[in-house]
């Protein structure tokens, strides 16, 4: 977001000094130009990242806190619990309904089911596959959490909703119940929380008659629980800082902002209430980690700098639109 300053002369000579030559605004430009590329190889490595570590979480949170201790916080994972009883493991059956799915979602949705939600899957429900195989070669405590079924839920709780908020975060899913919702969510008024949570819900529902009263209390309340973290967590990443600068030095702090933050800025003349000062006004936009940085990098530049910084709840615009 930027837009060129201009500046008014008293006469022909003073505006033709101020106007810089054409090599250097053409430098600036490209400059600018090159920031959301930069921007966007970096945010494309780390989405596969966090979508890489979201589903080794929803995956420890499955093999090592649900299944042994016959909790099921819903989606895929609840409907192969059920059917492990009834022959094969859990991580088959979760490989042979995920595909499943994905095949029906790519049928239905069509560019809905992207590349990250079918890698996602795929990763989430082969890390079970492969946590069951190592876990008959290897005497692994079921459940590790002894006999505390509460602390056993928390990590449950923790790792799926944390996990899968990761994963939502870069723009995928981990697949299964949410192209169930995705479906629902085409053909009826439903938005995708409410026909995800209405899933997941009758799933819990089911495992009632396979577990105690206690177990299944205690999963409704994981499912609830989890909601709310999932939603917590995908807010807080996607959260950005709105930095306003009053300030007599634009030029070093908008060089900074540009070559050091890679993000660009708008700048316009202001003039003080009390003092009558001409001062410089810059806006820009920024991650939480970067509004820091900055924010502390303008006072040693200007200490007399004035600086608001405010939430900003949803960005859209070159550069930004996505929460990582």
């Amino acid at each position: 977001m930027a837009f060129d300053m201009i500046y008014l002369a008293m006469n022909e000579e003073e505006k033709t000094e101020s106007v810089p030559p054409a090599d250097e605004t053409k430098n600036k430009k490209q400059e600018t130009a090159a920031l959301p590329l930069k921007r966007t190889k970096k945010q494309t490595v780390l989405q596969w990242v966090m979508i890489t570590v979201g589903s080794f979480m929803m995956a420890i949170s499955v093999y090592f806190f649900q299944t042994p201790n016959n909790i099921t916080l819903g989606g895929v994972a609840g409907i192969a619990f059920l059917l492990e009883k009834v022959a094969l493991s859990q991580g088959v059956w979760m490989l042979i309904i995920n595909g499943a799915l994905m095949i029906l979602g790519l049928i239905v949705l069509g560019k809905q089911c992207t590349v990250r939600t079918i890698y996602s899957s795929a990763l989430y429900t082969g890390l079970i596959y492969l946590f069951e195989l190592i876990g008959k070669s290897v005497n692994i405590q079921h459940p590790v959490t002894g006999d505390s079924i509460f602390l056993a839920l928390t990590y449950s709780i923790l790792l799926f909703g944390v996990g899968g908020a990761l994963i939502f975060n870069c723009g995928a899913s981990s697949g299964g119940t949410d192209i169930i919702a995705l479906i629902f969510k085409k053909f009826t008024r439903l938005n995708v929380g409410v026909a995800l949570f209405i899933v997941d819900f009758a799933v819990v529902c089911i495992t009632i008659y396979s577990v105690s009263v206690e177990t299944a209390l205690f999963s409704f309340m994981g499912l609830f629980a989890k909601s709310f973290l999932l939603d917590s967590v995908i807010e807080g990443l996607g959260r950005t800082k709105y930095i306003t600068v009053i300030t007599s030095m634009p030029d070093e702090i908008g060089k900074y902002i540009i070559d050091e933050v890679h993000h660009s800025y708008t700048v316009y003349e202001a003039k003080g209430g009390y003092t009558g000062e001409q001062k410089q006004v810059i806006l820009t936009i920024c991650k939480r980690s970067e509004a820091w940085k900055l924010k502390t990098k303008i006072k040693q530049i200007d200490p007399c700098a004035f600086v608001i910084i405010s939430n900003a709840n949803e960005i859209m615009g070159k550069g930004f639109g996505g929460t990582v």
